[in-house]
């Protein structure tokens, strides 16, 4: 299926884009697994199950220590930055481990290899009955799973720069259709929120999306971490069970709202940067 070529790309994993995608994701897994809630997390473009990272990342994790990314992030210490699908089977390690079932994709043949020896499984067991096995593409493959996402489910899509260009259109409708049954994390980059591909990509959000909630890291400037100085990075988290104020989705975004108060700290933001990275609800005067 096809995956973003990330080793070719000009970013550097543990950013804080993906700081701030990772953080929301285990927040929230972590939250379902308290709830007891079995979790089948499927990981559309998985990439690299882990990097050394340097020590700026490092300190930054160590930074937003009490929180779910700190605690899945059993290796930092030794500069080692685990990828998505291997956070969520951390967290189901230290947690119950029989809640949790990790499914994978990626395009490159030896990096699926890598993320199966990690223990995970490749997607395409999770739907065994009519998941298309000669498909190539990521998108096609989130189209079937949009139609058959069923209780417990979370699914990352997680591609790299050519989303909110190439994909809004398509993809945000299906996000549409799965959350009224499961959970779906975006994670885009947005190059320029005020143009015509930004305007769009805030519009059918409000459409599609209206009650889903939004973070935002703004770009950073001086820093040596690749990645960070170009994109807005965009988090979007839309499920079922975030509707309403019932003391559990308020304590979720409790916590959402203190791991981007910490996070907005040792990313070293203020004022309107950190009021980004916050917790927004699309519908209620959001955009960045």
């Amino acid at each position: 299926m096809t995956s973003s070529h990330r080793s070719s790309l000009p970013y550097d994993m543990g950013n804080a884009g993906d700081l701030l995608k990772h953080g929301v994701l285990v927040e929230f897994v972590r939250w379902r697994l308290e709830r007891d809630t079995t979790v089948r997390f499927l990981d559309l473009f998985a990439g690299e199950p882990f990097a050394r990272v340097a020590p700026e990342t490092v300190e930054r994790v160590k930074g937003l220590a009490g929180g779910a990314l700190a605690e899945a992030q059993t290796e930092i210490g030794k500069c080692r930055y685990f990828g998505s699908s291997k956070l969520v089977r951390n967290l189901g390690q230290r947690h119950d481990r029989s809640n949790v079932c990790v499914f994978v994709n990626d395009c490159d043949p030896e990096r699926l290899d890598k993320l199966c020896a990690c223990c995970m499984r490749p997607l395409n067991e999770a739907f065994p009955d009519d998941f298309d096995h000669s498909c190539n593409d990521a998108y096609a493959a989130f189209e079937k799973i949009a139609h058959g996402a069923k209780e417990g489910d979370v699914v990352l899509i997680d591609p790299f720069g050519e989303f909110i260009r190439y994909k809004t259109k398509t993809v945000i409708p299906q996000m549409e259709k799965m959350a009224n049954s499961a959970a779906v994390v975006l994670f885009a980059l947005n190059l320029q929120p005020d143009n015509r591909f930004g305007r769009c990509f805030d519009g059918l959000l409000n459409k599609h999306l209206k009650g889903a909630w939004r973070m935002t890291c703004p770009p950073l400037r001086g820093t040596d971490i690749k990645g960070e100085s170009r994109y807005y990075a965009e988090v979007v988290l839309a499920a079922h069970d975030l509707r309403g104020d019932c003391p559990k989705v308020t304590e979720l975004r409790t916590r959402l709202k203190e791991f981007t108060c910490k996070l907005a700290k040792v990313l070293c933001l203020c004022d309107d940067g950190a009021r980004m990275l916050m917790p927004r609800t699309v519908g209620e005067g959001d955009g960045p």
